[in-house]
């Protein structure tokens, strides 16, 4: 099942899936408006291109260079680039968010069957969620290409459902802020994976199977074009709506969380942790979600996320040697490889950093 055919398809399914499973809630108003916004979905088309593909780039040259995920490659990464070895709390920055991001499909998956959260007796939210935490972890050791296959296609079933139901909706122009530049980063940038170390797991699977050294761009512009083909998805149906759709879209939550878990549990095992602390780790970032403090811990995670993504762009864009990315990438024009460099030092910290400050200040 580790065939670079197979491999490579994990990775557009991902960017495609976690994309459909992320939005509606990294992205608040859609989970109750039937509004399409032209200004928002302009400003996160802009920052796929100027923000997500320059960082998926960063993680194909990332996982092409080490060779390993994250939590192992950072221990690689900084003894090459002379960094001190705090750096490599980044990369256990990253696995945190990774398995909060798992709870939180699992926690909200306990809801699809009653026909979202709003619906859910509260004498069942006491146990449901550990159900089917407990059986999250179970599915994590079916093989995580089948997993990831099952959750595109329960995704797209429920985007289907919902498209039934709701149409085209209305589409408006409204007044832009600072906390939708936020949502528009967030759902470029964490509703895909990249700021949390998906991509760069899959590529680093890929780049050790497949040894043949290759342009980077034909391993981002699938994953990336993914991405896009999820965002547009979510931009048209604005959530998931009707009680089949629900019920698809609770599949999909339940097999892309398994799916989280499963790369994980691959990340501590690579880094050689002791088993009963591995366990350790994984169900504590699911149990987190049982506290009554969902929205807030749903922002924490994103602000983690996005630090992530700005932490991983001044390491590799300030700390590392130029010549290693640059070899990894293997762009074939100077002014191509000067843009993303431009992008990876500047542009992607400044405007994390400013849409960061969009989640924390007052609405």
């Amino acid at each position: 099942m580790n065939s670079p055919t197979m491999l490579r398809l994990s990775s557009v399914l991902a960017g495609l899936t976690i994309t459909l499973l992320l939005a509606s809630w990294i992205v608040p108003f859609l989970q109750f408006s039937k509004a399409g916004q032209f200004d928002f979905w302009l400003v996160w088309l802009l920052c796929m291109v100027v923000l997500a593909l320059p960082f998926s780039l960063l993680e194909v040259a990332l996982a092409k260079r080490s060779k390993a995920t994250p939590l192992l490659a950072l221990m690689v990464l900084t003894r090459e680039a002379d960094a001190k070895p705090t750096w490599r709390l980044v990369g256990w920055l990253s696995a945190a968010v990774l398995a909060l991001v798992g709870g939180r499909l699992l926690y909200q998956s306990a809801a699809m069957a009653f026909g979202g959260m709003d619906n859910v007796p509260v004498e069942a939210m006491t146990y449901l969620p550990m159900i089917m935490m407990a059986l999250g972890i179970a599915l994590s050791f079916v093989p995580r290409q089948f997993l990831i296959i099952v959750a595109s296609l329960s995704a797209v079933i429920a985007s289907i459902f919902s498209f039934a139901q709701v149409g085209l909706g209305t589409w408006q122009w409204t007044a832009f802020s600072l906390q939708e530049w936020a949502w528009a980063v967030s759902l470029a940038l964490i509703a895909s994976g990249l700021g949390f170390g998906i991509y760069w797991q899959l590529n680093a699977s890929q780049s050790a199977v497949n040894t043949n050294s290759s342009h980077a761009t034909s391993s981002a512009l699938p994953f990336w074009l993914a991405q896009v083909v999820g965002g547009l998805i979510i931009a048209v149906v604005q959530g998931f709506h009707g009680m089949q759709a629900l019920w698809f879209y609770g599949i999909a939550l339940l097999t892309g969380g398994a799916f989280l878990i499963a790369l994980l549990r691959e990340q501590l095992q690579a880094r050689g942790i002791n088993m009963l602390l591995q366990w350790a780790f994984i169900v504590v970032g699911l149990l987190v979600w049982l506290l009554p403090v969902q929205s807030v811990l749903t922002l924490i995670m994103v602000i983690l996320a996005l630090m992530v993504c700005v932490l991983y762009a001044v390491f590799s864009g300030w700390m590392m040697k130029i010549s290693h990315l640059r070899k990894a990438l293997n762009f074939e024009q100077e002014a191509i490889y000067n843009l993303w460099r431009v992008a990876i030092r500047v542009v992607i910290p400044v405007a994390v950093i400013v849409a960061i400050i969009g989640l924390v200040l007052p609405a």
